[in-house]
Parts: C-alpha cells; sequence; structure tokens
C-alpha cells in the first residue's frame, strides 16, 4: 500500500492512500457484480476483527495480496483467508467464516 503524507508541525499525517496489489491496481469482482480496487489494508482490518493476531492478520494478508489476480471474486478471497488463517488460528479462523454481513435498511 502507498501513502502520500502532508507534514504538519510535529509529524507526519496520512492524507490519501492508494491501494495497490503488487506495483498495479487489481480490481476484485464483488457478489453484486460490481468491481472494487483491492485493498489489503481493509483485509487485514478484518481479520483482526474477527480477533487475529496482528502478526497473522499480517501475514494472511501479504500472502493473499500476491494470489490475487484481475477479477478474482471475493468469495474467492474469503475462502483463502479462511484457509490460510485456519493453522495460525483456528478461533478467529471460525468467526470469519460465520460472520454474515448485516443487511443495509432501505
Amino acid at each position: 500500500m502507498t501513502a502520500k503524507r502532508a507534514r504538519t508541525a510535529k509529524n507526519f499525517k496520512l492524507t490519501s492512500v492508494t491501494p495497490t496489489c503488487g506495483d498495479f491496481l487489481v480490481k476484485v469482482k464483488k457478489r453484486s457484480g460490481a468491481t472494487q480496487d483491492f485493498d489489503k489494508a481493509k483485509l487485514k482490518a478484518s481479520v483482526k476483527k474477527a480477533g487475529a493476531k496482528d502478526e497473522h492478520a499480517t501475514k494472511v494478508a501479504d500472502n493473499l495480496a500476491s494470489k490475487v489476480k484481475e477479477g478474482t471474486k471475493t468469495v474467492e478471497i474469503r475462502q483463502w483467508c479462511i484457509t490460510e488463517l485456519r493453522p495460525l488460528d483456528p478461533k478467529a479462523a471460525k468467526a470469519y467464516e460465520t460472520f454474515k454481513k448485516p443487511a443495509k435498511k432501505k
């Protein structure tokens, strides 16, 4: 992931983030049929929310980033994630596998 930073008086501030997979943007296909840029940080955050340690989430996200190709379906990415996470943290893998996204309110 690459980031542009703007200097502030005391520290650096993140101003924009560009998701990358290798040196190029990769579009993945969502269940709805829409396409979206693959975001390794988003994947890592979701694995951490399932209860995985930071180092396990980083390892899983790094491994999957190398597998993801143009047009990969998010359902495949989810299965790969579960497969990668299970030997590292079975409890987090189960939580990730059973999570259901709440339906949007109309």
